[in-house]
């Protein structure tokens, strides 16, 4: 009995090839069309990760990084950050939580000048804004969502296998103007997208079993 399944970039284009009608079995995709496939796997890939909604992409992935003193700015190295998941400050031999809030929540702080431990954090872009501004030079510790990697020749594509027949859906439909595809079909597929996407949601989200459980071994 197995439990691994995996599926290749080729195997989900072929997927979205068939379901645009410009592959039948036992063809071979021109390089032209597997281009612009490749592409719009991408892109809808890139486009899902960026709406912070799915999949995570990786297990908490982050970086550190070194605040200056009285500077209450600091710039994001990392080149896959996408958004923040978590923050904690080193201060001393302790790691302490600084909470990431909203813009709004930035924009109501009246007093931006202020000096002392960071105890929040607005990130803009690839810039964290901190409040209070560091009074020392601190490291900050972030953890963050990666951005979706590209598709690769041979390699599984960044999409929960679970998730890959919905997956094609979405990009058929992305097709559509691109292989001017008949209208019944591209109606169809357009029609499709907007389950595919709830059925992509609904295997994201996080299952929990509440069921209480009561000890009985004691």
């Amino acid at each position: 009995m197995s439990f691994s399944f995996t599926r290749t970039l080729e195997q989900l284009r072929d997927m979205v090839a068939r379901k645009i009608g410009i592959k039948e079995s036992g063809q071979t995709l021109g390089a032209e069309d597997a281009a612009i496939l490749n592409e719009a796997i991408d892109l809808r890939l890139k486009e899902l990760h960026r709406l912070g909604v799915l999949w995570f992409n990786v297990a908490g992935a982050s970086t550190a990084i070194t605040l200056t003193a009285g500077q209450a700015t600091a710039a994001i190295a990392a080149t896959d950050y996408l958004f923040p998941v978590s923050l904690m400050l080193t201060v001393g031999l302790d790691q302490q939580p600084v909470e990431i809030i909203s813009h709004s929540a930035y924009q109501a702080i009246t007093d931006k000048a202020t000096k002392g431990e960071p105890t929040v954090a607005y990130f803009s872009g690839a810039t964290m804004r901190l409040h209070p501004a560091p009074n020392l030079a601190y490291v900050a510790h972030l953890t963050y969502q990666a951005i979706a990697t590209d598709t690769a020749t041979g390699a599984a594509p960044d999409v929960p296998v679970e998730m890959m027949r919905a997956f094609a859906v979405l990009v058929a439909g992305d097709l559509v103007d691109d292989f001017d595809l008949r209208p019944d079909r591209a109606a169809r597929l357009l029609t499709q997208a907007g389950p595919a996407m709830q059925t992509i949601r609904a295997l994201n989200a996080q299952r929990v079993d509440t069921t209480p459980v009561t000890p009985d071994w004691f």
